[in-house]
């Protein structure tokens, strides 16, 4: 499930992101592959100084952020923390269409009818299809990093759809790797209020450390939000 990692400066006045190039999809299998021109750190779009990081299946997280894109172009939304609440929405509707289409429909029902009618289909049929809304996971963790109207905000959005602003610690890591992320982050005695360039060089640290864990790809892509030039 790779790795991405995001990390505050400064108190949140800027903030350091990176990613390994280990691209992951499933159709309908999983593959994993590295591959440099599949960006994991991505501009939601130019209006607004929001980033995406995803760890997981690159066609799920693609499907939110297109969805999260027309909402911004037809809201004009910039601020970050709304961004990342339209995240929270679509990668839930993202995630229960999938469901929907692999659970219900092959059985002739949708959702509306699923729950109108469910006291007449047969008991198992009822948990399975239950438990795949409950607990159907698309291997799928996104950060979204970026400004508001108080400086840099980090937030995560996890399975089923929950979403965590990290501001109070300052860093967020997620995929196979994102454990020893943390812990190198943890370790090194990271704190927010720490100028970008030791941010920087931490994240990087952290970065190489995940590649320990299973499907962490050995390229890496790192940049800081505002853009810093390191030599």
């Amino acid at each position: 499930m790779t790795i991405c990692i995001a990390a505050l400066y400064e108190n949140g006045k800027g903030c350091v992101l990176a990613s390994d190039q280990m691209t992951t999809a499933h159709f309908p299998i999983g593959y994993e592959f590295e591959n440099e021109e599949v960006k994991k750190i991505i501009k939601v779009r130019e209006v607004a100084v929001a980033y995406l990081l995803f760890a997981g299946d690159v066609l799920f997280a693609n499907e939110v952020l297109e969805a999260v894109r027309k909402d911004v172009d037809a809201k004009g939304i910039t601020a970050t923390s709304i961004i990342a609440e339209a995240f929270r929405q679509h990668y839930q509707n993202v995630r229960k269409q999938h469901i929907v289409r692999s659970e219900l429909e092959p059985r002739g029902l949708t959702l509306d009818s699923f729950y109108v009618g469910h006291q007449r289909l047969v008991l198992q049929i009822v948990q399975l299809i239950d438990n795949a809304l409950r607990t159907g996971n698309p291997r799928t963790e996104l950060i979204v990093a970026g400004f508001g109207e108080s400086g840099c905000s980090i937030f995560s959005i996890v399975n089923p759809g929950d979403l965590f602003c990290h501001d109070a610690i300052g860093f967020m890591a997620v995929g196979s790797g994102g454990p020893h992320a943390v812990y190198s982050l943890i370790e090194s005695g990271y704190k927010k209020s720490m100028d970008e360039q030791t941010v920087h060089k931490l994240v990087e640290q952290a970065k190489h450390r995940s590649e320990v864990a299973p499907g962490v790809g050995r390229g890496t892509e790192i940049l800081s939000v505002p853009e810093v030039k390191h030599v």
